[in-house]
């Protein structure tokens, strides 16, 4: 029963993601490529309240232009075994052709988390909502006035072990990686790009010990534009490291 309900769910992204790219035929589409790093920090207080904080920095065209930088924090209280609730804020600079910033915004956002285990499958579930502020940049100032708009975001991601690193300890594998994540646009300020952008993700993950880990995952991203019907895609080759750190008296 719990396989049937897994499969389903396969089924569904898989048939998303096909409508999708019969959708991006349709249009004039954009293709570049990117380059992510992010590192990611978990400093766990007690068994109910964990602090998140990442940073990352993002090239496109062969490491040649920078992108975009994130720096983003938020807490998160554990409902039980297998939900959390968390909020927090982030904030982005984006580079213009030159190399130079000239946008920035800064995001709060709220976010919800499930995860369920069909052994040895683990499915996430994850619903963000982020409150969008864009400032323009000149002269290396910040200027007043923003842009506004919320977005509305949905992960699906399954994670699968592939082998074991080591016979006495469980937590040093290597997983496999599979997900979608949908984002759409909402306000007043949004007329025609509704959908913003959707990440096809498929990645592997190497656990080192229970406190560390790296991953180096494929993004394909198609992601909408200001200008109606013109689209992005982009090949992202995204490397994150996670750093866990109990500081918590049940450790």
């Amino acid at each position: 029963m719990k396989f049937t309900v897994m499969f389903k769910r396969m089924i569904i992204l898989v048939s998303f993601l096909v409508g999708l790219k019969s959708f991006a035929q349709e249009k004039k589409v954009n293709r570049e490529n990117q380059q992510w790093i992010q590192y990611y920090t978990q400093l766990k207080f007690n068994d109910k309240w964990t602090l998140f904080t990442d940073g990352g920095f993002r090239w496109k065209n062969d490491l040649e232009n920078s992108s975009q930088y994130i720096v983003r924090t938020g807490i998160y209280y554990k409902l039980n075994s297998s939900m959390a609730v968390g909020a927090g804020f982030a904030h982005l600079g984006f580079y213009d052709n030159s190399g130079k910033i000239n946008r920035v915004e800064f995001r709060p956002y709220q976010e919800f988390n499930m995860s369920t285990i069909y052994k040895p499958v683990t499915i996430q579930h994850r619903f963000r909502l982020e409150e969008r502020f864009f400032n323009p940049v000149v002269d290396d100032k910040i200027k007043s006035g923003s842009d506004f708009n919320f977005r509305f975001r949905y992960r699906l991601l399954f994670t699968v072990p592939v082998f074991k690193l080591s016979s006495t300890d469980p937590t040093k594998n290597v997983a496999l990686s599979v997900g979608d994540e949908i984002m759409i646009n909402a306000g007043k300020e949004i007329v025609s790009n509704v959908f913003d952008q959707n990440r096809l993700l498929i990645g592997t993950i190497v656990t080192l010990d229970k406190n560390f880990s790296a991953s180096l995952t494929y993004n394909n991203q198609f992601a909408s534009t200001k200008t109606v019907g013109t689209y992005n895609q982009a090949n992202i080759i995204w490397l994150g490291v996670t750093q866990k750190i109990n500081i918590s008296k049940s450790k």
